[in-house]
């Protein structure tokens, strides 16, 4: 089965959550010959959200659609379990943040100069880690989005991100094969090939997504992110309902 889990229908706008605004990204999704189509709002946009927008998407849709939400994790964060309360198929946690520094906001390469790139890359698998480990979430998003502007660490990057891959492979999370990286400065896909070949030792399962925040990159290479999967190794995917692994064909 196709599918497309992390899907922005409020783009960076937000507010109203209706079916005309979800509506031009479900025929995007049937274009591109998904069959299962995931709407993940940035949490920020939380309490704009209405269920009942996700019934009649349900209703009305030919193809299956799922209920999500990309959390940006921060370890002060205190409202994770209202948060995770909600009828959710899953959710996502993505580490935007390093303290108070947003590094994939507007102005935020800036700030990458402060930095020694292994430690940099070191505190940011840490707090991926912690957020494998919370047990609120299905899914790590872009595992590797440090790497957004293309700045690289010395030491091999499997060797520094190794302790959170273990913890995500113990808490039995996902990782999101990500292709908005290949529209950013770093021109890769999220994670990169020796991250996923290390999650495919691990037995970590996988999910593929575009990451649109418009209909238009809804699947967006995604045939490019099924052929690496596959040459790595992997014939599965997973999808989620209602928190629940289920596993599929890789298609």
């Amino acid at each position: 089965m196709s599918t497309d889990l992390h899907v922005h229908g409020l783009g960076h706008i937000g507010p109203p959550h209706t079916i005309e605004r979800l509506w031009p990204y479900v025929e995007a999704a049937q274009k591109q010959g998904l069959r299962e189509l995931g709407f993940a709002e940035h949490d920020e946009y939380l309490y704009g959200l209405d269920f009942k927008v996700f019934e009649e998407l349900r209703r009305l849709s030919p193809i299956e659609i799922k209920r999500g939400l990309e959390v940006s994790f921060r370890p002060d964060r205190c409202d994770l379990e209202t948060v995770a309360s909600r009828p959710w198929d899953y959710l996502i946690a993505s580490v935007h943040d390093i303290g108070a520094w947003g590094f994939d906001s507007p102005g935020g390469e800036a700030f990458y100069a402060d930095w020694d790139m292994d430690e940099l890359y070191s505190v940011y698998f840490e707090l991926v880690a912690r957020a494998a480990s919370s047990g609120f979430f299905q899914i790590i998003g872009h595992l590797d989005l440090i790497k957004l502007y293309g700045h690289r660490p010395r030491r091999p990057v499997v060797e520094l991100a190794e302790p959170a891959l273990r913890v995500v492979a113990r808490a039995g999370v996902a990782v999101e094969v990500n292709t908005a990286g290949l529209y950013k400065l770093v021109g890769e896909i999220y994670p990169s090939v020796e991250l996923l070949e290390r999650c495919f030792e691990l037995n970590i399962p996988v999910t593929v997504s575009s990451d649109a925040h418009s209909p238009e990159e809804v699947g967006r290479s995604r045939e490019k992110a099924i052929r690496l999967l596959k040459r790595i190794g992997y014939t599965k995917l997973v999808t989620f309902r209602e928190r629940r692994r289920e596993v599929i064909a890789l298609e």
